[in-house]
């Protein structure tokens, strides 16, 4: 209570400095365009003089320095002329700039407008459309589809000295010297504003240029020794009205910078009705301008644009006359022609800007409405006497595109090294294309030959180890972050969207691999590979890469981690095969896949090759040529029929045969084919046949015309002492194809009749129990279906070879194809046992044991062993089943002799419990017959 005579004071000095700093800051946000005595210029203050000085300006600084100059000097003036001078009140400053701020707020608000919709299409646009289909839009609508919000602000552009002041215009009003004023001042409605020590002062109808002259002279009436600079404020608003055709008509509020042009843009211009041509404004009754929107649209003319005053009408009358310009002209549309002027044909190309590169320069099409009746077509030459022919409100014009067509040209395609058009000359024959065979080879031949001696990074692993080189960041020697998809980089390390690892790319021949997905355990695993070109072409093509074929490692003890599975890497190879013997649908996957199993694709799983996917190939770059067959295809110019006119291509190019130099004649195509455009006859087909195993001089052979697969063993060196004939493995890509499609027939009618079987049986379901059954039932079938549609054909064809063959004369006469494989093994010393038995394995052959020793061996059949559909897959391909062997004389399927490399299978039951679930419903039914009998016989007695 000591200081509470301190609390009146505070308050008001603490309001004051308040109301200090909003006003510091208000002035230099609000821009104030100013004119100086010597001429007009824009400044804001301080603030803005420094911000548009460009800093490369050599005289940025000075005008800085003596800008920084004059303001310390009129503030020590404002300070002397405090002591011995007069400051004047400037209390309604506030008030009027909190006014102006929240009626700019406004404006500027009200400006701001949404992109506007789409109009419909006139009746002359629906015309044009039928009968060019195209819609072609009116000229000169697309500028006002959005409406700029450059117009919004008008007020930031600087004031021009013929400005007229009116009410609501503020001034800004600067003295120092004698007298001290810094105040903003609006124009009141009167025309006036309040200076303070001076009065009332008339300043409406002013120009901008006169207010400084006019201010000061009135102010040294009562002060002398002064300075005074006058600068505009925030403009006032004016009220126009716009009216007739317009898309926005009605009262519009602008600013008092408006013109005719910035107004017209602002409301929306035109409608589709409205005219673009004859915009008016009219003042006071009078017509002040026309404006034509083309002649800024076309020519950027502004010349006629008038500035608004409040009141004005802008008048925009119905649309004139309209032609629509189509085809090839630079800027189709629909155009409006000057009312009462005649229009012609060659100002509306000029219109149009013009014909394009293209239009034929002959003459254009141009379709009218005659006296409002019918619709007549018009040809008009494009010379001076067409163009100046006189266009009618209505009317179409439309220019056509020269035709495709080339002068005296022949066309050459195809199997060549540069296709293209070339000139045709009299006389000129087939050879004059080809001047030697080596113009028949492809760019894309070489290309790929030079591709095959680029360096690979062989160093690099496709396996991913645990650490990459020690440095975690890099992933196949590129840093994390850097890796591309680019299919050519040789090897990338793209992340994989299924798996949570990396995905190595090998591209020399193959593509994307799936890579290693890095456990919870920290430990990698190695699921099976599958390159791109495989899951493009089926699952057909060998992977290629060169690296270590991860799909093997869990084949080598080394490389899988000692703790993988309680630190004993054969418990994994027995739980596999324990979760294989416990799901049917794997399983039957394993049945399938051992269908398709040979002795000739395991020989060398126990080399060092086993541990390396194949680095080197020799395929085609590219087909090669057909020699026999190529043809000329000419039209008819009596008829216009096209013939074609076939010759030998190798008699012309190798031989020089005059009679296959066939004549070229304008506008002829020779098109040169290759063998993989046209099946040729396999002696005339370029076959590569591979040769592996134990084959002296095992490689990649071309076939010679009407060589046998012996015949090409015996010239690759023959057998070698090891080599065991009954095992061979023979593949065929065709064979491959047609196996893959009947494979894929089969599994769809095997779907078919699942589906059909599961809503029979779903229709006969009586309890939920068999509802759910059923239901399970169903999903293990369909999983069992799409193992199968997982199941790749081999192309294997059965030589049908003795056991005991060893000779070369033993091998057929077989006709070879390309891309034929024959793997001759090693003489296995095993026998395998697969399936339902206890022990899964292989042992070791011995002639005198039998097929029931070999499954004794593995423990016997266990107690889910469908024995009755038990078979041998023979190592020649072949297969020996229980259901076709005779019983007869001891020879029953026990006692069948087995061969080395020989598979014994027997599959799992797959209805078991069946005969259970039937014995369970037939002691149901009989069970409830009784209880009906007891029933009735009850009945009957009472």
């Amino acid at each position: 209570m000591r200081f509470g005579w301190l609390r009146g004071p505070v308050v008001g000095l603490a309001a004051v400095m308040c109301f200090g700093a909003i006003l510091a800051e208000a002035q230099q946000q609000l821009p104030v365009y100013s004119l100086g005595i010597g001429g007009s210029t824009q400044s804001s203050g301080s603030q803005s003089s420094s911000s548009d000085c460009s800093p490369s300006d050599p005289s940025c600084g000075t005008g800085n320095n003596q800008m920084m100059m004059q303001q310390g000097m009129q503030q020590g003036a404002n300070a002397a002329n405090t002591a011995r001078g007069i400051v004047l009140d400037t209390q309604q400053m506030g008030q009027q700039n909190n006014q102006q701020q929240l009626n700019l707020q406004q404006q500027a608000q009200g400006n701001q407008q949404n992109p506007l919709p789409l109009d419909p299409p006139t009746e002359f646009q629906q015309l044009v459309a039928n009968s060019t289909g195209k819609m072609l839009p009116i000229y000169g609508s697309q500028m006002f589809r959005t409406l700029p919000s450059t117009f919004a602000p008008v007020n930031q552009i600087p004031v021009t000295p013929d400005y007229v002041v009116g009410p609501n215009d503020e001034l800004l009003i600067q003295t120092w010297g004698q007298v001290t004023l810094n105040s903003r001042f609006v124009v009141d409605r009167s025309g006036a504003i309040y200076i303070p020590q001076l009065g009332t002062v008339h300043v409406a109808g002013m120009r901008f240029d006169q207010l400084q002259p006019f201010l000061k002279s009135q102010m040294g009436k009562n002060f002398r020794n002064f300075d005074l600079n006058v600068n505009m404020g925030h403009l006032r608003s004016i009220e126009v009205y716009i009216t007739g055709q317009a898309r926005k008509p009605g009262n519009w509020t602008l600013s008092s910078l408006s013109t005719l042009v910035t107004a017209v843009f602002a409301t929306g211009g035109p409608s589709p009705a409205g005219s673009m041509r004859d915009i008016q404004l009219r003042r006071g009754g009078k017509l002040i301008t026309e404006f034509d929107l083309y002649d800024l649209i076309l020519y950027g003319d502004k010349s006629k644009d008038v500035a608004l005053l409040p009141g004005d009408v802008i008048y925009i009358p119905p649309v004139g006359p309209q032609v629509a310009m189509a085809g090839s002209v630079k800027m189709p549309a629909i155009y409006e022609l000057k009312h009462g002027a005649s229009t012609t044909v060659g100002e509306a190309l000029d219109l149009a800007a013009g014909m394009t590169n293209v239009a034929s320069g002959d003459k254009l099409r141009l379709e009218r409405v005659d006296q409002r009746h019918l619709r007549s077509i018009i040809e008009v030459s494009l010379d001076a006497q067409g163009k100046s022919v006189a266009l009618q409100d209505g009317d179409l014009l439309e220019l056509v595109a020269i035709p495709s067509q080339f002068k005296d040209a022949v066309t050459l395609r195809g199997n060549v090294a540069n296709p293209g058009r070339y000139t045709w000359k009299p006389g000129m024959h087939v050879l004059d294309l080809l001047p030697n065979k080596e113009a028949l080879i492809t760019r894309d031949y070489w290309l790929k030959r030079s591709q095959m001696g680029q360096p690979t990074m062989s160093y690099v692993p496709t396996c991913l180890p645990t650490t990459p080189y020690g440095i975690p960041s890099l992933r196949y020697g590129i840093p994390v972050g850097e890796e591309s998809d680019d299919p050519y980089w040789k090897y990338s390390s793209m992340r994989s969207s299924g798996l949570g690892g990396l995905v190595g790319m090998p591209v020399i021949n193959g593509g994307p691999w799936q890579g290693q997905v890095l456990t919870g355990d920290g430990m990698y695993t190695y699921p099976q590979m599958t390159p791109f070109n495989q899951l493009m072409n089926g699952g057909d093509s060998q992977p290629t890469d060169g690296g270590l074929d991860c799909s093997r490692l869990q084949d080598m003890q080394s490389y899988i981690p000692a703790n993988t599975i309680g630190g004993n890497p054969q418990g994994a190879a027995n739980q596999q095969q324990g979760s294989q013997q416990n799901s049917q649908s794997s399983q039957q996957n394993n049945n399938a896949g051992l269908a398709n199993a040979s002795v000739g694709s395991t020989n060398t799983n126990n080399s060092a090759a086993a541990l390396f996917l194949p680095k080197n190939d020799v395929r085609m770059s590219e087909p090669d040529i057909d020699w026999a067959y190529a043809v000329i295809e000419r039209q008819n110019k009596e008829n216009l029929s096209t013939a074609l006119f076939p010759f030998n291509l190798g008699k012309a190019v190798l031989e020089g045969d005059a009679s296959q130099n066939l004549d070229l004649m304008p506008g002829d195509v020779v098109t040169i084919f290759s063998k993989a455009d046209i099946k040729v006859p396999q002696t005339q087909q370029t076959r590569f046949v591979r040769l592996e195993g134990e084959v002296v001089s095992s490689g990649i052979y071309s076939v010679r015309p009407g060589e046998t697969l012996r015949q090409l063993v015996q010239r690759a060196g023959g057998l070698t002492q090891d080599a065991y004939l009954y095992g061979a493995e023979f593949t065929r890509e065709s064979t491959r194809r047609v196996q893959q499609q009947r494979f894929n027939e089969y599994v769809d009618q095997i779907s078919l009749q699942v589906s059909t079987n599961a809503q029979n049986s779903a229709s006969r379901a009586i309890s939920s129990t068999d509802a759910t059954a059923l239901a399970a039932q169903q999903q293990t079938t369909q999983n069992i279906i799409s193992s199968l549609r997982r199941v790749r054909a081999t192309g294997r064809i059965v030589l049908e070879l003795a056991p005991g063959a060893t000779s070369l004369d033993t091998l057929p006469d077989l006709t070879l194809e390309d891309g034929d494989k024959l793997i001759i093994p090693k003489v296995p010393s095993t026998v395998s046992v697969d399936g339902a038995v206890y022990n899964q394995n292989s042992f070791l052959y011995d002639p005198h044991r039998r097929l029931g020793d070999y499954v004794h061996m593995a423990g016997g059949a266990n107690r889910d062993a469908d024995r009755n559909r038990a078979f041998v897959l023979r190592a020649g391909g072949d297969v020996v089943s229980r259901q076709y062997s005779s019983s007869l004389r001891g020879h029953g399927f026990d006692s069948v002799r087995l061969y080395p490399g020989d598979t014994v299978v027997i599959p799992l039951n797959l209805d078991k419990g069946k005969t259970m679930r039937m014995v369970v419903d037939l002691a149901q039914i009989v069970g409830q017959f009784g209880i009906a009998v007891a029933a009735m016989n009850t009945v009957l007695g009472n």
